[in-house]
């Protein structure tokens, strides 16, 4: 028996493992597809992820049901911050875009951020579309419709060059480069690495990086644990 799926605040978050499953993935994913069949054509939808525990496979998932559906999945291979994903909806103009994340929930979370043809977070009126259309799909006898990735795979595309020129054009960085500023930058191995640090170095801003690696953002800060001990590796360059 599936677990009722209820997006809050900006997306649908629960435990990996308990409610948070590949057959709850494939339902959610179904009910956003069944949602972005009643807007206009073309029906494109980005699919994309921070570096949490299986997001690539999550991602996978979501880009076979979206296919199944008839809905064309633009899959964005790297880890993508939210705003970074949001601005690719506007400039590539899809019909919303699919975000494998938990926020600020702890490690053992991951969540879905479905954000709508404008780029911002679905709001309720559209939610409780997706959320009907769930319930609706998990009535069904057969209810998998996923559809494998043609021969030379989905589409993808780089998120990163177009949010970075415009974060460029926003952000007086001339500015912070002649003032002469220092800076550490902890990402705290989330979506943001290698976005802020990048942009900075390119403008002459001397950055050194702390909490990078992918490999360390699905453990707890503990004493003697391999976060912990990633940390303190990366502190000591």
């Amino acid at each position: 028996m599936t677990t009722a799926i209820r997006f809050g605040t900006s997306g649908w978050r629960a435990v990996v493992a308990e409610e948070f499953t590949f057959a709850n993935i494939r339902l959610a994913v179904a009910g956003i597809a069944a949602y972005v069949k009643t807007q206009p054509e073309p029906h494109r939808v980005l699919v994309g992820r921070d570096p949490r525990f299986l997001g690539e496979s999550f991602v996978a998932e979501a880009a076979r049901v979206l296919a199944g559906a008839n809905v064309t999945p633009i899959v964005i291979p790297e880890a993508a911050p939210t705003p970074a994903i949001a601005y690719a909806v506007s400039q590539l103009k899809t019909s919303g875009a699919i975000n494998f994340t938990a926020s600020h929930n702890p490690p053992e979370y991951n969540g879905i951020k479905f954000s709508t043809h404008d780029g911002a977070p679905a709001l309720p009126e559209v939610t409780k579309q997706i959320e009907a259309a769930i319930a609706k799909i998990s009535g069904w006898r057969n209810n998998d419709s996923s559809a494998n990735p043609p021969a030379n795979g989905f589409e993808t595309a780089d998120v990163k060059p177009a949010f970075q020129k415009r974060l460029a054009e926003l952000v007086d960085l001339k500015a912070i480069a002649k003032s002469g500023i220092k800076l550490v930058y902890d990402p705290f191995w989330g979506a943001g690495r290698g976005y802020s640090s990048e942009i900075l170095r390119e403008a002459g801003v001397r950055v050194e990086t702390v909490q990078r690696l992918p490999g360390c953002f699905v453990w707890r800060p503990r004493a003697g644990s391999p976060r912990t001990s990633c940390w303190a590796t990366q502190g000591r360059r």
